[in-house]
């Protein structure tokens, strides 16, 4: 079984260091969003995000397994009187959202945790509208002193594959810093 983030420790998703390299103003900007955009956050945890999303696109949809995840996200919105943000539970092979009715589907550092891997990219294919986008962040698979184990890693290439298996196809490859990458597909 792949681990799964400890949401006791979700601090650690917000912290400053994190910002220094996994800079989620510089990410999101890469990714293309816009005002008429609709954005899945796919694993949002504590909203690193999904909050600064809300900021750019017409709506964020902030999706996790984890409830404690998600109230750390709702007192977020709370505080910050964000009205674009809906938050949704949801199980680890389905996503909650009807069929097109997403832009974007977004995972950071989600995408190594997953079980069922081909589900997730069979409701990927089903909740993106016609011209949707699937971004894919994740760790390099290198030996770092963050992040989670490297046998627990999956490399571009790796990610590359699975997704090109589930008929989504590469668009971009782009940098995301000096641990991760970030991977765009289309339908």
């Amino acid at each position: 079984m792949t681990h799964k983030f400890d949401a006791k420790k979700a601090e650690i998703l917000d912290s400053r260091d994190r910002r220094k390299f996994l800079n989620p103003d510089s990410i999101l900007e890469k990714s293309g969003l816009d005002s008429d955009t609709v954005l899945a956050d796919l694993g949002c945890g504590s909203g690193f995000f999904a909050i600064p999303a809300s900021l750019i696109v017409k709506k964020v949809c902030a999706i996790d397994v984890q409830q404690e995840m998600l109230d750390i996200v709702r007192e977020k919105i709370r505080k910050g009187k964000l009205a674009n943000i809906e938050t949704l539970l949801s199980k680890e092979s389905s996503i909650p959202l009807p069929d097109n009715s997403v832009d974007v589907l977004f995972m950071a550092n989600v995408f190594h945790e997953l079980e069922d891997r081909g589900s997730i990219l069979n409701e990927a294919m089903r909740i993106l509208s016609g011209r949707g986008r699937l971004i894919i962040i994740d760790w390099k698979k290198i030996e770092m002193e963050m992040g989670p184990p490297v046998e627990e890693r999956l490399s571009e290439d790796e990610v590359v594959s699975i997704c090109e298996d589930g008929d989504f196809m590469l668009l971009e490859r782009l940098d995301a810093g000096p641990y991760n990458y970030m991977l765009v597909f289309g339908k």
